[in-house]
Formats: structure tokens, C-alpha cells, sequence
């Protein structure tokens, strides 16, 4: 009959302090700090394992999920929206620009240089968008 031994979990907190992740294992009544998220785990382990003097390797800290205030989520999320929305917005852009060159080289006739003038734009972008609009087409 093989009996399964339960590996212990310990469980930190995090908050965060000016300058520093400040991780807190109550179970214990320990604490230390980190400067950045990516230290927070091997600290917290580091923490349990040196108080029971034990191999970090034996050892389980679960970290709970540091989130973000609400106002700065948010403030991610619209972010993450506008340059959604500007994106496409500079394609659609991009798109008419091919179109209008499309027209002044292919239907009237002008030159590359010509309708770089008409449209305030240097030649080579002017070459650049005709040759997008013909990919497209």
C-alpha cells in the first residue's frame, strides 16, 4: 500500500510600497520585499525555505495575483481599443492614398513626379504607394 505524502502550500501576499513588492507569508508571520515581479517567487520560496531550513526545491509558496487598481486596467483597455481603431484607421488611410495615385498615374496619366507634386508627397512614396495599389488590384 503506497501512502502519498501532501506537499504543504504556503501562501504569500504581495503589495506593493514605493520602490519595492513587500511579500508577506502570514502562516509563518514573515516578510521580505522585491523590486521587481519576476523576483517575487524565488523570494517568497527563498523566504519559506531559509526560515525552515529546507531545500527551496521542497518547498511550495503560492503567490496570489498582484492586479492593477481598476482605473489603470481600464485605462489599458481603452488604450488597447484606440490603437485597435487607429490601426485600422491608418490602413484605411493607406488605402485611399494607393486609390488617389491610382488615379493621377494610371487614369490621367501623370507621372510619378507630377502627381508627387500635386499631392505634396515626395516621388518615392508617391512610387511606393502605386506600387501597393497594383498589389492590391
Amino acid at each position: 500500500m503506497s501512502t502519498k505524502r501532501r506537499e504543504k502550500i504556503y501562501r504569500a501576499t504581495v503589495e506593493r510600497e514605493p520602490g519595492w513588492w513587500v511579500i508577506t507569508v502570514p502562516e509563518l508571520d514573515l516578510v521580505t520585499q522585491a523590486r521587481r515581479i519576476r523576483d517575487i517567487q524565488p523570494m517568497a520560496t527563498d523566504l519559506v525555505a531559509a526560515w525552515l531550513d529546507a531545500d527551496p526545491a521542497d518547498i511550495r509558496v503560492e503567490v496570489e495575483d498582484f492586479t492593477p487598481p481598476a482605473a489603470v486596467r481600464d485605462q489599458m483597455d481603452r488604450a488597447k481599443r484606440l490603437l485597435g481603431q487607429a490601426t485600422r484607421e491608418q490602413q484605411e488611410a493607406g488605402r485611399l492614398a494607393s486609390d488617389a495615385v491610382s488615379v493621377l498615374v494610371d487614369e490621367l496619366g501623370l507621372t510619378l513626379r507630377d502627381a508627387a507634386q500635386l499631392l505634396g508627397i515626395s516621388h518615392q512614396r508617391v512610387a511606393q504607394l502605386h506600387q501597393r495599389g497594383r498589389g492590391a488590384g
